[in-house]
């Protein structure tokens, strides 16, 4: 960040850069430990999974995973199971490592509570989206990973001015990747190739991200530091106090509507 400052009096300099002083600014970053803990419990499930015999592991699946009849029959639980489940071995480590890497970006941006209602609400609203537009059975972290994936673009685009060209440029790769991870869906949809992708709870997830990133998103402000005059610092202009209440309504709201949505297909 460059702050402008005089140059001193009496001082020949010439460059251009003359009276400009750079200034390293900390952010208040948290440490990733929900990340972590999220993917032991996605690794570990899977783990049992994979450990089980074929036949019992599609009944692991169809017990567990977003089943529309069964929902319909009163199982709510599995929209929230059918997070934490996964295929086979690639589906595994795709989901892992996305959520290993943009997992952490968030987590230490936004900070662990922060990060934790993103991913299970935003993961939820996926699971609702897949029920509401999708038949098939569905499983996976996806659309939790694609409300990351929205709440990272909702902070780069609000943030944008203070990460500078480096922050604008992730963005618009943030915003590539997401087009072409949602192309390769609708190819999968459309029957071309032979693999099948749910959409639904991508883009669900990814509105919910959006949504609740909009409200809770930490608003970084650089201030002067009151007790120290010639220091800056970066203050997050969105405590708890403020976001609380847009989370508690997103929650209730989605409530709302998964109900709705189960009943009116009853």
């Amino acid at each position: 960040m460059n702050e402008h400052q005089p140059a001193p009096p009496n001082t020949p300099d010439d460059r251009p850069n003359a009276g400009i002083r750079r200034i390293a600014i900390r952010f208040p970053v948290a440490q990733p430990r929900l990340t972590y803990v999220l993917l032991g419990v996605n690794l570990l499930i899977f783990m049992y999974y994979f450990s089980l015999p074929q036949i019992d592991q599609l009944r692991f699946l169809i017990d567990y995973g977003k089943v529309n009849e069964a929902i319909v029959a009163g199982e709510y639980y599995r929209l929230f199971t059918a997070m934490f489940l996964h295929l086979d071995l690639s589906h595994m480590l795709l989901n892992g490592l996305a959520l290993y890497i943009f997992g952490r970006d968030v987590e230490a941006l936004f900070g662990s509570v922060r990060f934790g209602i993103i991913y299970l609400l935003g993961g939820l609203s996926g699971s609702l989206a897949s029920f509401v537009f999708t038949d098939g059975v569905s499983v996976g972290a996806s659309g939790a990973i694609f409300a990351i994936f929205g709440a990272e673009i909702v902070y780069l685009y609000h943030h944008r001015d203070l990460h500078g060209t480096g922050g604008r440029n992730l963005l618009t790769r943030l915003i590539f990747f997401m087009v072409l991870e949602l192309s390769i869906g609708f190819i999968g949809e459309a029957g071309i190739g032979n693999f099948r992708i749910d959409n639904a709870g991508h883009i669900g997830g990814l509105v919910g991200g959006v949504v609740l990133a909009w409200f809770i998103a930490p608003a970084y402000r650089v201030m002067r530091d009151p007790a120290h005059p010639d220091h800056l610092r970066i203050v997050d202009e969105n405590p708890f106090k403020r976001w609380r209440l847009p989370s508690l309504i997103y929650a209730l709201a989605l409530g709302v509507v998964i109900v709705y949505a189960v009943a009116a297909s009853g």
